[in-house]
This record gives C-alpha cells, sequence and structure tokens, in this order.
C-alpha cells in the first residue's frame, strides 16, 4: 500500500503541523505501520527531510511559488507547468507512455503514478479572495486533484473547510475537481452548503476538524519557563497579522487594551504563544505578539513566547493555561481539548461553524469587530462562567473527538467500495 499525501504547508504552522501528524497515524492505523506513505509540501524542505517518519518532497506549487523569481515569471511557470503536466498524464492514460518531465517535476509526477491513493492533508486553503493571484493560488491547488484523477488514483479531501469563493468560474473549477473526489469530507457546516450551492453533494460527508484527534503527551513545564506559579491565572493569547494596516492596527491596539483591563480586573498573567513561526512567509505570530505586547501597560504580567516550537511543544503549553483568548483557531482546537475555556476570535468561518458545533457561538468574536470593551466583557463572563464551560467540555467532546477519529475509516469504506 502507497499513500500519497498531498497539500501539506508549513510545519512552521503548527494548526497544519498537527493535522498532518494525525493523518499519518491515522493511515497507519488503518492500513498498517508498513504503509509506504509519501507527503508533499508547498515549503521548502531539506534533502531527506522526514515527517513523522515519512518522506517530505517539494510539491508541485513549490516549485511554481519558488523557482521564478518575478509575479509574470510566475505566472508563466505555472501555467506552463500546470498545463504540461496535465497534457502528461493524458498521454499515459491514453497510451502508457511517459513524456518527459523537467528532473523535480518528473520525480512529483511519479510519486502520484505510483500511488495506490491520494489524500489531501486537512485545512482551509481551497479558497480566495477575489483577487488575481488567489485565483491562480486556487488552480494551483485544484491541479493536483486534476492529475489524480486523469492517473485513476482514487482521491480523498480529508477534513477540511472551503471557501469563500469571489466569482463563478471559481466555484465552478472547484465543483468540477471536487464531484471527481472519491470522499470529501467537511468539517463544519458553512462549507457543507456552500459545497451544495454548487452541486456538490454526493460525494460529501460531515466531518470533524481533526485537530481534535491531537494529543502532545508531553509536558512543556510552560509555568516553570516563564516564572508563573501553579496559584496564579495563566491566560494565553495567540494573535496574527491578518487585516489591512489600518484595521491591523486597529485590532492591535484593542488587544493590548483589553488585556491590560483583564490584567487589571482579574489580577492574572498574560503569555503570548506564537501558533505559526514561518519567518520566510511573513507569517510571524510573535513579531504582532511583540507589537501588542508593546502597547501594553502592565508589562510585568506579560510574556511573550519566542523560541522555535514544535506542533507538540505548543500543544502542551495550552494544556497549561486557565484561559485562551485565540484568534488561531488551532490553538483554540489544542486548548479545548485540554479542557481550557476559550474565547475565539473568527476571521474565517471554520471558526464560527466549529464553535457553533460545540454549543460555544456566545464566545466568538469576528476579528473586525474586535474591540476591547467586548473582549473584557467576554472574559468577564468567561471567569464566571468557567465551571459551567468545561462542564459542557465534558459533555460534548468526548463524541466530538470520537468522530474526528472516524474520519479515516469514511475514507476505507470508499477506498474498498471503488
Amino acid at each position: 500500500m502507497r499513500v500519497l499525501i498531498s497539500h501539506a504547508y508549513s510545519t512552521d504552522n503548527k494548526g497544519d503541523a498537527a493535522l498532518l501528524d494525525v493523518l499519518v497515524g491515522d493511515i497507519r492505523r488503518q492500513y498498517g505501520s508498513d504503509t509506504a506513505i509519501d507527503i508533499l509540501t508547498i515549503d521548502e524542505i531539506a534533502e531527506g527531510a522526514m515527517f513523522a517518519d515519512a518522506p517530505l518532497h517539494e510539491a508541485f506549487m513549490y516549485y511554481a511559488l519558488n523557482r521564478p523569481r518575478t509575479r509574470i515569471g510566475k505566472l508563466v511557470y505555472a501555467t506552463t507547468m500546470m498545463s504540461y503536466t496535465l497534457l502528461w498524464a493524458w498521454v499515459y492514460r491514453l497510451l502508457r507512455v511517459q513524456l518527459p518531465l523537467p528532473g523535480r517535476i518528473r520525480e512529483v509526477a511519479r510519486l502520484y503514478l505510483r500511488s495506490d491513493m491520494v489524500i489531501t492533508v486537512g485545512g482551509g486553503y481551497f479558497r480566495t479572495s477575489g483577487d488575481m493571484v488567489t485565483f491562480v493560488n486556487l488552480l494551483l491547488m485544484l491541479h493536483p486533484l486534476r492529475l489524480a484523477e486523469l492517473l485513476r488514483k482514487p482521491t480523498y479531501l480529508y477534513t477540511m473547510s472551503v471557501g469563500p469563493f469571489y466569482h463563478d468560474i471559481e466555484r465552478r473549477l472547484v465543483a468540477a475537481r471536487f464531484r471527481h473526489a472519491g470522499l470529501v469530507l467537511i468539517r463544519e457546516d458553512t462549507s457543507l452548503d456552500l459545497l451544495g450551492s454548487i452541486g456538490v453533494e454526493q460525494n460529501v460527508r460531515r466531518a470533524v476538524d481533526s485537530g481534535f484527534a491531537f494529543r502532545a503527551d508531553e509536558s512543556a513545564g510552560l509555568r516553570t519557563h516563564i516564572g508563573v506559579d501553579a496559584s496564579r491565572t495563566l491566560v494565553g493569547v495567540t494573535a496574527r497579522k491578518w487585516m489591512d494596516a489600518a484595521a491591523q492596527d486597529h485590532y492591535e491596539q484593542a488587544m493590548a487594551d483589553a488585556l491590560d483591563g483583564i490584567v487589571e480586573r482579574h489580577n492574572v498573567d498574560i503569555v503570548f504563544i506564537p501558533q505559526v513561526t514561518s519567518t520566510h512567509n511573513h507569517d510571524d505570530d510573535r513579531q504582532v505578539s511583540r507589537s501588542i505586547a508593546n502597547r501594553m501597560t502592565h508589562v510585568s504580567e506579560v510574556h511573550v513566547m519566542e523560541d522555535e516550537y514544535t506542533h507538540r511543544d505548543v500543544k502542551a503549553m495550552y494544556d497549561e493555561l486557565d484561559y485562551i483568548i485565540g484568534t488561531r483557531f488551532h490553538s483554540v482546537i489544542f486548548s479545548l481539548t485540554s479542557y481550557v475555556p476559550a474565547i475565539a476570535i473568527e476571521y474565517e468561518h471554520k471558526t464560527s461553524g466549529i464553535m457553533r458545533d460545540l454549543d460555544l457561538s456566545q464566545w466568538t468574536l469576528k476579528i473586525e469587530d474586535v474591540r476591547a470593551d467586548r473582549i473584557e466583557t467576554l472574559f468577564d463572563e468567561l471567569v464566571a462562567h468557567g465551571d459551567d464551560y468545561k462542564a459542557q467540555l465534558e459533555a460534548r467532546l468526548p463524541a466530538y473527538i470520537a468522530r474526528a477519529e472516524e474520519a479515516i475509516v469514511l475514507v476505507d469504506e470508499q477506498y474498498r467500495q471503488r
């Protein structure tokens, strides 16, 4: 059995790394520890790099984004690469002849050719923002699905969110590719409704974000590291850069003001935990954390975690918190599975969808609606109703986590019926 995992992102994103970790474990649990797994990532990797004892390979999209230096060069390269590799797949399907391909691209194509199954890692990457850059990125995301389809490889889309899409052509392209997948597992109802609206229903199943199945099974020693003893209330915070300069500045100032108010009213310590530390992609939560911390008055009660951490490290950190105010949604998931009450700041619809599943919608706030008074009021309520929040998690989470662990079983059922 050879399984190809596609659409892996950077392990610098701890949520994405956890989803990949769970998927590799799910595959081995379902098909045996001797299953040959290859992982295609859009991130740059070192020669011979491994993840969870599976080899990493740079994907088609990596070369399109990183080989050319200019934007026009990237567009030309991406268009040419996608067109020619799809031609290569057509010719192989019809004649069993392999057209010549450049060395690295040929290696990626052959990974598809020799696989028994293709599974895309969970996440929320099939979406656009209404501009040309995200449209081309969508094409690059859909290209491997079409390639696997031409090679007649059973393909499964693991627990994901989709959308939004801003143009009809984007919806048509997604619908065409998703309809040919063996199974599409969707982790929240907004995405389920979106796919239904574009005619993708027959092969779609409602599932649960596989991040709920992730465990660290280790201690981070967070409180010891930052010098906060067990008697002190510790509030975790995750923040990110997401909006234009003016909106981002408003968000960061509002967070700083709110956290100052929370320190004053509840006598707590604040710890910023970086969920994403991708410096080369300019997506490093430590920069935003420092910016917010530097705006605060109560600096002695603020701790910014600055090092590089694995996804297991950060999961273990969330285990030691009393509360969390999380913008990165997998930081919220990691905390909820440790029964840590959370306020979730929503920047994509996956947040409200999954919080709604757990009957926690009242603890969700859209990122564009962030104001200091709103966060402080929500946190006051969180403290007042913390025991009720934990009781609700204890009642609902076990079954929800069990559903997350069933995702690979749903894939296997479809694989065996094909």
